[in-house]
């Protein structure tokens, strides 16, 4: 996978760097995905995988309600266009500060715990849909206990 040995060529990290790489089931093989999750626990350094399936956009749906049922992009993209979330395009507010979400963080964790766990093993995270773990990474990467 690409976005694995961008980082795992990187001449500036150091084996003490902690290193989350984020990434989504999109078009990947099953096969791409257990070996990029295999590469990361093998490399030299201490590489998180966070991990949606099928797109990062369930984390973000997290923000406003439980998700137990599979979604595609396009229709995870309509849903949050929706009146209830952004009412507007979503794509127009994609890899942009969502203020919105600032203040939903709890319950995203929340509904993402009834999906996911410290123990998941990524054979089974691959088939799961839907499936973050963002979630329980948040307090490190943040430092911070309360969202």
């Amino acid at each position: 996978m690409a976005l694995l040995h961008d980082v795992l060529e990187d001449p500036k990290l150091n084996k003490q760097d902690k290193i989350y790489l984020v990434f989504d089931h999109d078009e990947h093989t099953p096969q791409e995905l257990l070996e990029c999750f295999d590469q990361a626990k093998k490399s030299r350094y201490d590489i998180t995988i966070l991990f949606s399936n099928i797109c990062f956009e369930v984390w973000i749906l997290m923000h406003f309600e439980p998700v137990t049922a599979a979604y595609t992009r396009k229709q995870l993209f309509a849903k949050l266009s929706g009146e209830k979330y952004f009412n507007e395009e979503y794509s127009r507010n994609k890899g942009q500060k969502i203020n919105i979400l600032c203040d939903r963080i709890s319950t995203a964790v929340k509904n993402a715990n009834r999906i996911s766990s410290p123990s998941d093993e990524s054979t089974k995270i691959i088939k799961k849909d839907p499936y973050t773990n963002v979630n329980l990474y948040l307090k490190d990467i943040f430092q911070t206990e309360q969202y």
